[in-house]
């Protein structure tokens, strides 16, 4: 350790440092770096609490320097101490690096842009860019073009290039294209560079690596008088390289690489690739001129030394697995003592990603249990993370997410989102899910609104329903007149138009041709504060309170303040804009989060461990990564410029996952499918197997208790339902379309008359059959009321297409409609008049949606049978009335009709026996028809039924039956009673049917409504 070495009696020369010896160090993946570290500095320094203070320690980022400070106090007892000073030399500042005279006089380092305003002005030079060499479409693409670009920019900074050498770059095949390319980058090759100059700032990268350099050219000529260790960074950034070179060579320095693998002989060590662990340190190793035989074991205090022994056959394991593909046939010489080797760890595969969160999660949960034990996910994906945290919350378990938490998912950032999304696109869903947000309130209590939501969200009249069905107009104005179209009640109208007149402003300047983004941005913003606004709090208060909102209004004030530069964009643009500005944007909780339980990423784990670690999430594309392509160069064209292999980061993947494999126990999950996906394993658990066949990890009893964790001890089947509602309660009066249902699913007419309960439509939903039939059936209802016999066939066509304009309304708007249903009434409309010229002597229609009442006292109480009928035409000849009923989908079969599950016609048949029909005496019947509309290939199919006196006297029986049947107090309502002729209902998941669903005895069931036993369908 340097610390015996004396400090010098003079400054040496940058010649007397380059000749000294380097100190280079390592602690292997058995310990967890940062305590190993704190514990061996407490061994030596314990006693000596100033000369402790004294000591600079260089740490790879801020992170670590967290760690490290949390490694101190931990193995302190917990008690106050003076720290040695910590150095983030990743996320470098001028300040803590304490870059003072003489050093200073050597550089002129000019300010840093910030990432908002490089941002900003990145996206409006890329909207500057000629449509003919690849300007993006909007400003949204331009910003997402623009965040690229920085990363560009900072990859080449960081790699201390030149952009001017991207000229030599041009293979010859692709000449044209890289031309266009080199265009396309003059923006940060040329243009970025002079606004730099302009504003008199710099890249990040580029200040970072000047003062990397200026520290390095300080310490050169003045080093520190006390011990400077740069600990656990492996020298990715080439400015931080030269930093560790020279601390190496320090009077009183040292280098402690993290994981560093001493065992590699020379010819492994010249064969390294880029996806190997140790390639990193080797390359760094080659920056510094120093031997790998030069790196020694960093000094243990003796507990630590214990577990170098302890953990070698574990690690030896791991570090076979990764060798490089060329070497893998040195596994037959490797000799591991697997009994050593497997002792605390486990694989575990699950079915799907929920399955491994859940049993993460109750692992996790399980480790809470042991007093004292510290517990820990390792993953980089983030869909794993979340979903852990979601399990855990059922113990009201709140974990800490190195990674935080996007924003946009935030309270407020959904808020904002919400907001924006329905004065962009006014509709019922994004109404409701505005109402229904916990910050909405428009200066009244938020539980109004919810309340204001869920009355229209059930609302239905005779005039319809205020928000489900097909959608309205797409504005506010469009859903203000659905809403009161609907009958809306007139206090929450009120509250309704209230609500709109905040969100106004913003749907205005959505609509804009041009307005200013920060114009755009401010309006967005002050219409959410408005809208947060409570009956006792201001809408800034609850906007932006919490961690995400203190975020968020800290970001949008930054970008407030810059945003001017992008001039002005559209403002149906905007919505997507606004997504792209805070979609990257993280928020990191503070506090309240769990001491012994941590979420981590692989770079926040890889100096220390805790009692367990479990490695999540290790298929392939997510752990390790896809190297991805470079939308601006191939990889040729990248070794050739002098950016780094992709290949490297698979490289620091897997020594991250080294690193951890040191912990006292490790677990290693995955999941076998993503999505529904089938997911192959990593690259890294494929090898371990191969090497280790016990890590198969399919016969975890974890995953059997995570399973039983929600399956109930016992299951008991139930019955089907029964009701038996008493007489009082059961309908005196039916429609026959009712009775239909009667007949199919007596439950499902239990819950609509009996319980009251309806179906509700769907929430913008798309015009169905129903709608179809509904429209189709008033166009030629109002037709037929306006017909004049004495028309021409264009004047009576004519009439019609008017008549279906104006029963299709506003949905004639939809493409949809306009393209398929709008052409096929076309075509039914000429078919139709064509056959009531072919009726016109032989039939006179003499009502069309007629309304009838039928009074029945035959029965045990009284009852009303009622109807509206599609058409009645009277037979000129006998008189007779023939029932017409227009069908826009499939008619009853025959069979069915014969049966008695199609009673509607045959019962209007009765009725017009009866003289039931308003305005009609008792009449014989012509015939039961029904008129098929398609308005395809053969628009019209008239299909008349068979025998229907018949049909008409056994539905009247029938229907007397049933109703005698159902007079009984102990006659049930059954559910579906024959599926296999009925199919199913509105009502079978209140039923529970797919519970208990099974033919049941024909002799609990009442007979067919004919009297028929059951049929089969073809």
């Amino acid at each position: 350790m340097m610390t015996d070495n004396p400090a010098s009696s003079h400054n040496p020369s940058l010649h007397d440092q380059a000749v000294r010896a380097p100190s280079v160090y390592t602690i292997g993946p058995a310990h967890s770096f940062v305590d190993a570290l704190a514990r061996s500095l407490l061994d030596q320094y314990g006693d000596q609490p100033l000369a402790l203070g004294a000591i600079q320690i260089l740490l790879p980022n801020r992170r670590s320097a967290r760690s490290l400070r949390e490694a101190f106090l931990r193995n302190h007892g917990g008690r106050p101490m003076l720290l040695p000073r910590m150095l983030a030399i990743g996320d470098v500042d001028e300040d803590a690096l304490d870059i003072t005279a003489p050093a200073s006089d050597l550089i002129d380092l000019r300010p840093a842009i910030s990432d908002t305003d490089r941002l900003f002005y990145l996206t409006r030079l890329c909207l500057q860019i000629p449509e003919n060499h690849g300007r993006p479409g909007s400003m949204a693409a331009a910003l997402k073009l623009a965040r690229d670009l920085a990363r560009l920019i900072d990859s080449v900074h960081t790699e201390r290039l030149d952009f001017s050498r991207l000229k030599e770059l041009v293979p010859e095949k692709l000449a044209h294209h890289w031309q266009n390319t080199l265009k396309f980058l003059e923006v940060i090759t040329d243009q970025w560079p002079r606004l730099l100059d302009h504003l008199g700032q710099c890249d990040p990268a580029e200040r970072r690596n000047g003062l990397l350099a200026a520290l390095t050219q300080k310490w050169q000529t003045h080093p520190p008088r006390g011990l400077v260790i740069a600990a656990g960074s492996t020298g990715s950034i080439p400015a931080t390289a030269d930093l560790l070179a020279l601390v190496a060579r320090l009077p009183k320095g040292c280098v402690i690489l993290p994981g560093f693998d001493r065992s590699l002989d020379d010819d492994l060590w010249q064969a390294l690739d880029p996806g190997h662990p140790q390639f990193l340190m080797k390359a760094l190793l080659d920056h510094m001129r120093v031997s790998r035989h030069e790196v020694e074991n960093w000094p243990l205090v003796k507990a630590d030394q214990a577990l170098e022994s302890q953990r070698a056959d574990r690690l030896l394991l791991i570090n076979s697995a990764l060798l490089p593909a060329k070497q893998v046939d040195r596994w037959n010489a490797i000799s591991i003592d697997h009994q050593t080797a497997k002792k605390g760890l486990e694989r575990i595969d699950c079915d799907g990603l929920s399955e491994e969160a859940g049993v993460i999660a109750l692992l996790l949960r399980e480790a809470l249990d042991h007093p004292e034990k510290r517990a820990a996910l390792v993953t980089p994906d983030r869909a794993l993370a979340r979903q852990v945290r979601a399990h855990l919350a059922r113990w009201d378990i709140a974990i800490d997410d190195s990674a935080g938490d996007p924003a946009e998912r935030s309270l407020s950032g959904s808020f904002l989102r919400l907001t924006l999304s329905f004065a962009a696109d006014p509709g019922p869903i994004n109404l409701l899910a505005l109402l229904k947000h916990p910050l909405a309130a428009a200066g009244m209590k938020p539980s109004a609104l919810r309340q204001l939501a869920r009355r229209l969200d059930r609302h239905e009249s005779r005039e319809g329903s205020a928000l489900r069905g097909p959608r309205p107009e797409a504005s506010i104005d469009g859903m203000e007149k659905a809403a009161a179209d609907a009958g809306v009640d007139e206090a929450d109208l009120g509250l309704l138009n209230k609500i709109f007149a905040l969100l106004r402003p913003l749907e205005s300047v959505l609509h804009s041709p041009s307005l200013a983004v920060g114009d755009l941005l401010s309006c967005h913003l002050d219409v959410a504060q408005n809208l947060a606004q409570s009956h006792d709090q201001s809408g800034a208060d609850r906007l932006w309170r919490g961690e995400a909102g203190e975020h968020l209004a800290q970001y949008l004030a930054k970008a407030r303040a810059g945003i001017d530069c992008l001039g002005a964009t559209r403002g149906k643009d905007y919505p997507a804009f606004f997504h792209a500005l805070i979609t990257d944007q993280m928020v990191r909780p503070r506090y309240g989060m769990h001491p012994r339980l941590a979420i981590l990423g692989p770079i926040e784990a890889r100096l220390h461990h805790v009692d367990l670690m479990i490695l999540g999430g290790l298929n392939e594309g997510t752990w390790p990564a896809n190297p991805g392509h470079d939308p601006w160069a191939s990889r040729a064209m990248r070794k050739d410029f002098g950016l780094p292999d992709p290949d490297q980061r698979i490289g620091q993947s897997a020594h991250d996952l080294v690193q951890a494999m040191g912990a006292p126990h490790i677990i290693l999950t995955r999941s076998g499918k993503v999505d529904g996906t089938p997911s192959v394993p990593s690259r890294w658990l494929s090898r371990l197997e191969a090497l280790a066949p016990y890590l198969d990890g399919r016969k975890s009893p974890m995953v059997r208790l995570y399973q039983a964790l929600d399956q109930p001890d016992k299951i008991e089947p139930i019955d089907a339902p029964r009701p038996m509602p008493p007489l009082s309660a059961r309908p005196r009066s039916l429609s026959v379309t009712q009775v239909e249902l009667w007949v199919r699913d007596p439950y499902a007419l239990y819950a609509r008359h009996i319980l009251k309960l309806r179906p509700l439509e769907d929430l913008e939903a798309e015009p169905g059959a129903l709608h179809k039939g509904t429209i189709w059936h008033q166009a030629l209802d109002d037709y037929k009321r306006r017909a004049i016999p004495t028309w021409s066939r264009d004047e009576a066509y004519k009439a019609l297409i008017e008549c279906g304009k104006t029963a299709f309304g506003p949905l004639l708007e939809r493409p949809s409609i306009w393209a398929f249903w709008w052409p096929r009434f076309q075509t039914m409309g000429r078919r139709f008049l064509e056959i009531e010229e072919e009726r016109r002597d032989s039939h006179e229609t003499i009502a069309t949606e007629i309304r009838g009442e039928w009074p029945i006292h035959e029965g045990p109480w009284p009852f009303t049978l009622k109807a509206r009928a599609d058409r009645l035409d009277r037979e000129r000849a006998s008189g007779h009335i023939e029932i017409i009923d227009y069908k826009t989908g499939s008619p009853p079969q025959k069979r069915r009709i014969e049966a008695g599950f199609a009673p509607q016609l045959p019962l209007e048949g009765v009725m017009v026996n009866e003289g039931a029909f308003n305005g009609l005496l008792p009449c014989a019947v012509a015939g039961l028809s029904f008129w098929q509309l398609r308005g395809t290939r053969d628009p019209i199919e008239i299909k008349h039924v068979a025998g229907h006196d018949e049909q008409i006297s056994a539905s009247r029986a029938g229907f007397l039956s049933l109703l005698a049947r159902f007079s009984k107090p102990h006659t049930p309502y059954l559910s579906n009673p024959r599926p296999a002729n009925t199919g199913y209902g509105d009502y079978d998941h209140l039923a529970r049917t797919a519970e208990w669903t099974r033919l049941p005895d024909l002799d609990d069931l009442p007979m067919d409504f004919n009297g028929h036993e059951p049929i089969k369908e073809d």
